[in-house]
């Protein structure tokens, strides 16, 4: 009977569904789902540990959007409570779904469209929603998960272009912020005082 038992529980570990890989969408959404059913303090703790340290930043972000590093922690610092609110009071009956972050994609908040823009070509970083967009960018640390919270406040509190405000994940408006944002990372001044009179004349109220 023992032997048959084992045979049972052998079989049934090999029929479970394998964990998704490490870092990948579906990682994400199962790690997301743990924090939405967790307790409050569990929640909380969890949250805390999105913010990114210098190191892992200079890994994530292109060179030069190095020097956004501290404005990201104080805003990262302001909004994590209203994104740890937003967990709280999620539908805990939706299912989180998660994909990668691609520029273009027209289902991306315009935060989350404006990030894409710091990050390498290609660099796999993750958005996720359940009955609705979780309004940040997620990118693995190793095991372990972050945030790319308040990165959108200080992108455009470090560009004094109000156009900037209205991008979106796609359209004229969009190309011209985008090209805005590498300049003034850049430190391209006439570009900057090119572009952003351009960006604010695609960017009307409504602009894509």
């Amino acid at each position: 009977m023992r032997i048959a038992a084992l045979v049972v529980l052998l079989g049934l570990a090999a029929c479970a569904a394998p964990a998704p890989p490490t870092g990948s969408p579906a990682a994400l959404a199962a790690y997301l789902s743990d924090v939405i059913h967790a307790d409050a303090v569990t929640r909380a703790r969890a949250v805390a540990t999105w913010r990114l340290d210098e190191p892992a930043w200079r890994r994530t972000v292109i060179a030069g959007a190095w020097p956004l590093y501290p404005a990201y922690v104080r805003a990262f610092d302001r909004e994590a409570p209203a994104m740890l609110d937003r967990l709280a009071r999620a539908d805990r009956a939706a299912p989180v779904a998660a994909r990668r972050h691609f520029a273009g994609d027209a289902a991306l908040t315009p935060a989350q469209a404006r990030v894409r823009w710091l990050l390498p070509t290609l660099f796999p970083s993750a958005v996720a929603a359940d009955a609705g967009p979780i309004d940040t960018v997620f990118v693995a640390d190793g095991a372990a998960w972050r945030a790319l919270i308040g990165l959108d406040t200080a992108l455009r509190a470090h560009i004094a272009c109000p156009a900037l405000a209205h991008a979106g994940p796609a359209g004229p408006c969009s190309d011209a912020a985008a090209a805005l944002v590498t300049a003034a990372l850049g430190k391209d001044s006439a570009q900057v005082a090119r572009l952003c009179p351009l960006a604010a004349a695609l960017c009307g109220k409504g602009s894509p």
